[in-house]
């Protein structure tokens, strides 16, 4: 199960004007936060991995809000 911090990091980084972001990509905040997400996460979903990888690349806004809003279904589906 996935802390409720990591759900509040979520939600943070699903918040285009978040200080998370500048234009559009994460800055290096959210970068950390996105990492703390990923370590938890892929504790209990690891085939998550490549997208997180993938996201740690492109770090635009729109990748990482799709990645997340899946993490979030998944999440809901184990619970």
């Amino acid at each position: 199960m996935v802390s409720r911090a990591v759900l509040r990091y979520i939600e943070e980084l699903l918040d285009p004007y978040s200080g998370y972001y500048s234009d559009g990509f994460l800055n290096s905040e959210g970068m950390t936060l996105l990492r703390i997400i990923a370590r938890e996460v892929l504790r209990e979903n690891p085939a998550l991995k490549p997208r997180f990888a993938k996201a740690r690349r492109r770090r635009d806004y729109e990748y990482v809000s799709q990645l997340l809003n899946d993490v979030i279904s998944s999440l809901s589906q184990t619970s």
